[in-house]
């Protein structure tokens, strides 16, 4: 952490750094966990319009993937965007935070843009089995653009959090040993008090 900061930027102490950091490293856990558990309906889907019905909106794996997966993706963006932008954002990137550009184009770009042009692709130009179809393009360039700038990121958070640990243990002092217990001097079996 910088000793010396601008005037637009305020000075964090290095357990606010820290705590921030953390909070920010367990949000990205969450919504990856997130992204992971939307694979189930997502590999299920194609499977069941290549073998069972035809692409349409309210089969199934829709019902998951449009339903709770989406707007859990949609409520944790929104918090990060948020924290990230308020607590966690000043400690890690300059004026232009990175989480302005990821969470928009990542989040809402793939829920809105990628699912609308995907179901009209299906719907009235290509069956779903066609998986090299450009419907299917964008979801790729999504997950390249998450991957790209949000592992880069938690490696940076997470060097970051090892900074921060090493600066509190030189800000922690050092605990002098104690002092080893003296005994009183003895005269004829009893002890006499120091003076």
């Amino acid at each position: 952490m910088e000793e010396m900061a601008s005037a637009s930027k305020p000075v964090f102490s290095v357990a606010d750094e820290g705590r921030a950091l953390r909070n920010l490293m367990w949000m990205w856990w969450i919504t990856a966990v997130t992204y992971n558990a939307v694979a189930i309906p997502v590999i299920w889907d194609p499977a069941q319009h290549s073998f069972l019905v035809r692409d349409s909106t309210w089969t199934p794996p829709h019902l998951m993937i449009f339903g709770p997966f989406f707007a859990l993706m949609m409520f944790e963006a929104i918090v990060f965007q948020f924290y990230a932008l308020k607590k966690a954002q000043p400690y890690i990137r300059g004026d232009i935070p990175i989480t302005l550009w990821v969470f928009p184009i990542t989040v809402f770009g793939f829920t809105l843009g990628s699912m609308l042009t995907n179901e009209i692709g299906h719907i009235f130009l290509f069956r779903e089995e066609f998986f090299s179809m450009p419907t299917h393009w964008n979801f790729v360039l999504t997950f390249m653009f998450i991957y790209a700038v949000g592992v880069p990121e938690v490696v940076r958070v997470l060097h970051r959090l090892g900074q921060l640990e090493a600066k509190a243990k030189e800000l922690v002092p050092v605990e002098a040993p104690a002092p080893a217990p003296t005994s009183a001097p003895v005269r004829a079996g009893r002890p006499v008090a120091r003076r």
